[in-house]
């Protein structure tokens, strides 16, 4: 779906702004989050969408089912 970023992803290679305890917050929405925090922003369309993780070369905690990702969050 074409988007004014001309993003499809983002992976370890990708320049995200992170906060200052470490943690960085990803914004998968349709509309801009706001030029500020756009360096962390996946656009989506407007209708629904499936989120996708790939792991490549999981740890063992991963595949002995002791670790998930952090859960996504609906903000505003």
């Amino acid at each position: 779906m074409p988007n004014p970023l001309n993003r499809y992803a983002i992976g370890d290679r990708d320049k995200m702004a992170v906060n200052a305890d470490g943690s960085t917050d990803l914004y998968i929405q349709s509309e801009s989050p706001g030029k500020d925090k756009e360096t962390n922003w996946l656009p989506v369309g407007q209708g629904q969408f499936t989120l996708l993780m790939r792991l490549y070369s999981p740890r063992e905690e991963f595949l002995e089912g002791n670790w998930a990702p952090p859960p996504v969050t609906k903000s505003r």
